[in-house]
């Protein structure tokens, strides 16, 4: 995984390069860091659904998603305002970051409660758990479509990820603190029977697979819906109902075998996210005298 692709060096081609004091508008990674390079990708969104069900697989977030939420009737807008959190997190300045650290604090504050048992958002195992989605599933799909990671990387990434995972509340010495513990972890967690146990998490996987709102998302979910069956892993996508199907396998074998071939002939203003890319820009501007 290279430090810095040429479609970055593009972003900000002309721009030029000095050191900077820290005002509040720098981000809070630098601009090689494994978080940067692996965040930016676009076809990370594959993902996005199969980390969202195994998020609410786990009893807490369930609870607290289906008693805190219009989930059942609106899943998308969940999906995206965790999408829209991560990238802040991810790209934005110093400041923007805090201002949406302290909007979610306030959010999650009125999440909690004790039926059928116990759960609050401030949950630490619950927040690990959380972050672990988002770290093991943007690992698989970047490897799966963009390059290998190396071990050295791996490393990077979860340490980057435990700096990130203090702006939703969880401490960095709370879990595991290497690859290894962490990929021990996660397979402890699959392999258990704690995750899916709740019948809550069966039913709000299916509204993750087969959104209602909005309709467009709806329509067109039958041709992308193909990701939540095949990058869940097993046995829990079994658990939750959502065992692959023909159409399924065939679909991932499809966009598994074209789109890595692609995907450097992607502009990067299609490839890349948006915050990513202002990112760019801004920091690189601001080493400007």
């Amino acid at each position: 995984m290279e430090s810095q692709s040429e479609e970055s060096k593009e972003l900000s081609e002309g721009i030029c390069m000095v050191p900077k004091f820290d005002d509040g508008e720098s981000s809070l990674f630098p601009e090689d860091s494994a978080i940067w390079r692996i965040g930016r990708e676009h076809v990370l969104l594959l993902g996005g659904a199969a980390a969202a069900i195994l998020q609410i697989a786990h009893p807490e977030v369930a609870l607290g998603v289906a008693q805190h939420s219009n989930f059942r009737r609106d899943s998308m807008t969940r999906l995206r305002h965790t999408l829209e959190a991560v990238y802040t997190v991810t790209f934005a300045p110093r400041r923007e970051v805090e201002a949406m650290a302290a909007h979610v604090r306030a959010i999650h504050a009125r999440v909690r409660g004790d039926s059928p048992q116990q759960y609050s958002a401030f949950s630490p195992d619950a927040q690990m758990w959380v972050l672990a989605t988002l770290i093991q599933t943007s690992i698989a799909m970047y490897e799966r479509f963009v390059g290998p990671v190396s071990p050295a990387d791996r490393e990077s990434y979860l340490r980057d990820m435990r700096v990130f995972g203090t702006y939703f509340g969880l401490a960095t010495t709370y879990g595991p603190q290497n690859w290894a513990d962490f990929s021990q972890y996660y397979e402890g967690m699959l392999g258990g029977d704690f995750l899916g146990s709740l019948p809550v998490s069966q039913e709000l996987a299916r509204h993750v697979a087969y959104p209602r709102r909005p309709l467009y998302v709806r329509l067109l979910w039958p041709l992308s819906g193909f990701a939540a069956r095949e990058f869940l892993p097993s046995p829990l996508r079994e658990k939750l109902g959502l065992a692959p199907t023909l159409y399924s396998r065939c679909a991932a074998r499809i966009v598994t075998a074209f789109l890595p071939g692609i995907l450097p002939w992607v502009p990067s203003i299609l490839r890349f996210a948006k915050k990513y890319r202002q990112a760019i820009l801004r920091d690189r501007a601001a080493r400007c005298v």
